[in-house]
């Protein structure tokens, strides 16, 4: 089914999996350096919720995203600032391993937004890792832009992975395929 199913990937994700890690997804205003975070969700191994929150950005939220996402202006008009649910979203990550498909985006997002918010970043970033990059090198499939393996869009690596959940463009569902994803590979078994 594979062309690879590295075993050696598969090995790296039991290890991670040995520290209980937890799954974050988020939605953002966009993909510049000048957007921020709208939507984001962190779910445990089995899928379940443990933070989940719309966010209100200081700034607009433009058509083409809203046309992913379906996240409008009129849904955060009155939800909390990121300032505002900092603290418990903290609490949740901190000292936890969190995956992320596509972690350096997430990252950079969650980032742009904190400092949008003149907080200092506290976590540390060697505890997030990348679902993505993961799953690109279980699958094998060299790139043909770069020296690495393809990268797979989250719905075609759970579909790849016959996991019945969709990629909804929304922060805890996507969250929960991530850990589904995750867990395909860290319990893959060779024929």
């Amino acid at each position: 089914m594979f062309p690879i199913a590295d075993r050696r990937v598969t090995e790296r994700a039991r290890k991670i999996l040995a520290y209980d890690p937890i799954f974050l997804d988020t939605e953002t205003t966009g993909f510049s350096a000048n957007d921020v975070v709208i939507e984001i969700g962190v779910v445990n191994l089995a899928g379940e919720t443990l933070f989940e929150s719309l966010i209100k950005p200081a700034i607009p939220i433009p058509p083409d995203s809203i046309a992913v996402h379906g996240i409008t202006e009129e849904a955060v008009a009155d939800k909390p600032s990121w300032r505002d649910i900092w603290e418990d979203l903290h609490q949740v990550l901190e000292n936890r391993f969190v995956g992320m498909y596509n972690a350096e985006f997430d990252l950079r997002l969650m980032k742009q937004t904190h400092q949008s918010q003149w907080l200092d970043w506290t976590l540390r970033d060697n505890y997030f890792f990348c679902v993505m990059n993961l799953y690109a090198a279980f699958y094998g499939e060299n790139s043909r832009r770069s020296r690495g393996y393809r990268l797979h869009k989250l719905e075609a690596a759970g579909a790849a992975c016959r996991i019945a959940l969709p990629n909804s463009h929304r922060a805890v569902d996507d969250a929960r395929l991530t850990a589904e994803v995750f867990k395909y590979i860290a319990n893959y078994q060779q024929v």
